[in-house]
């Protein structure tokens, strides 16, 4: 690593973080397939989420990024084309299948995760999981509650132990450590089916070691997050310890440039860069001034210390926060406009009346309520109704002041 150091004002950072995150530019309208699968391999992944507020969080992500994506789009992805693959990174993703042969690492992580549950050791348990290999290998694809429908005649659970409760559990053992694969999904149901019958061949057969698979997930993690410290590449994927970040950073250190980025009160932050990638994050482009309705789930928003420090602005979601503790709400989008996030609002698709319903929403300190920026507002609420299946907008409100922070 040279002496030099890439200085990033915080108007910069933010516009490469936006430009990763493929926002920077209006959502592209193609409606193809393969450029659905390049939006997923340009983030890395997706998160799945069954919260339908809107739409879940997996078609809202590629929404916002391709503005002619559907939710019926998902399995043509999934299932006819195999383009992309389930897996659980921080959370149940979407990856893209080139990502497959670097993946094998985390079915071995996990496995030794379970292998450690006590549970697991046990020979009905071990005894469970081969009947349901070969109850898949027969049958074909099934989801846990399907498991019965698929017996001729009337199940003896004492017999078949894969009927008790615990047979999701052992579902999910057996995809979280390679043997199974989701198919496809029926609205957010899962069906699993063997790994040779949902990976391609050319994937599967691929044998990397483990340092070349450590190599590639650092990598692509700073090369999709821009710039990045050690604890953020770590968290990128999650499929490698932090002492294995490290250990690259030393060993790719050639490769890498340092840099500064400030924070939103001026404060300098140490990150690390591709050198290859000098010259583009030096003269990043302002992103469009198109606002955007996001989902709580979107990959520009999990890291929240990051978010925190390069746009000012604090964010949670509140499902999990009892109701008279909420600030704003069950579940509220963020707003973004330019490189600002400006605000957050609550809205939500009313099945029974066929239109999307605003609850309120607040603008951030130093934004103003303008017509200009309803406009705006109103034209992503006309786009999001479209995701969401209904076909009119309710009025939208004036904006409510900033709730006071419950304790």
């Amino acid at each position: 690593m040279s002496d030099s150091c890439l200085e990033l004002t915080n108007q910069q950072a933010r516009n490469v973080w936006l430009e990763r995150q493929g926002l920077a530019t209006p959502p592209c309208g193609k409606r193809q397939i393969s450029v659905f699968a390049d939006r997923v391999e340009s983030l890395g992944m997706v998160q799945l989420d069954a919260i339908g507020i809107l739409a879940r969080a997996q078609h809202h992500i590629l929404w916002s990024r391709q503005s002619a994506y559907r939710q019926k789009h998902y399995n043509r992805l999934l299932q006819e084309q195999r383009r992309v693959f389930e897996h659980f990174s921080h959370d149940a993703v979407i990856l893209p299948m080139s990502t497959y042969p670097y993946w094998q690492r985390q079915h071995q992580r996990r496995a030794e995760h379970y292998g450690r549950i006590a549970w697991q050791q046990q020979k009905d348990e071990r005894r469970l999981q081969q009947q349901l290999l070969q109850h898949i290998e027969s049958r074909g694809p099934v989801c846990s509650r399907d498991l019965a429908a698929h017996q001729n005649g009337p199940v003896d659970k004492s017999v078949h132990a894969w009927m008790r409760p615990r047979q999701k559990q052992a579902l999910d053992y057996l995809w979280l450590t390679g043997a199974l694969g989701v198919s496809h999904r029926q609205g957010f149901t899962k069906y699993y089916d063997l790994i040779e019958r949902v990976i391609p061949a050319h994937y599967r057969e691929q044998q990397l070691d483990d340092d070349k698979q450590i190599d590639w997930l650092c990598e692509q993690a700073l090369m999709k997050l821009g710039y990045a410290n050690a604890t953020e590449i770590q968290r990128f994927w999650d499929a490698c310890s932090i002492q294995e970040v490290q250990a690259w950073l030393k060993r790719s250190s050639q490769s890498l440039i340092a840099v500064r980025y400030a924070d939103t009160l001026g404060n300098r932050h140490k990150a690390f860069a591709l050198a290859e990638q000098e010259d583009v994050l030096r003269n990043s482009a302002s992103p469009t001034s198109r606002l955007r309705i996001l989902n709580p789930f979107d990959p520009m928003l999990r890291d929240r210390q990051r978010l925190q420090r390069l746009f000012g602005f604090e964010y949670r979601i509140e499902i999990y926060v009892p109701p008279a503790r909420r600030r704003y709400g069950y579940y509220v989008y963020p707003m973004l406009e330019g490189n600002n996030l400006t605000g957050r609002i609550d809205v939500r698709a009313n099945r029974e009346t066929d239109q999307l319903d605003t609850r309120a929403w607040w603008l951030e300190p130093g934004f103003r309520e303008t017509a200009a920026r309803r406009a705006k507002i109103d034209s992503e609420l006309i786009r999001l109704a479209a995701l969401a299946e209904v076909s009119t907008t309710g009025a939208l409100p004036a904006a409510s002041l900033p709730p006071a922070e419950n304790r």
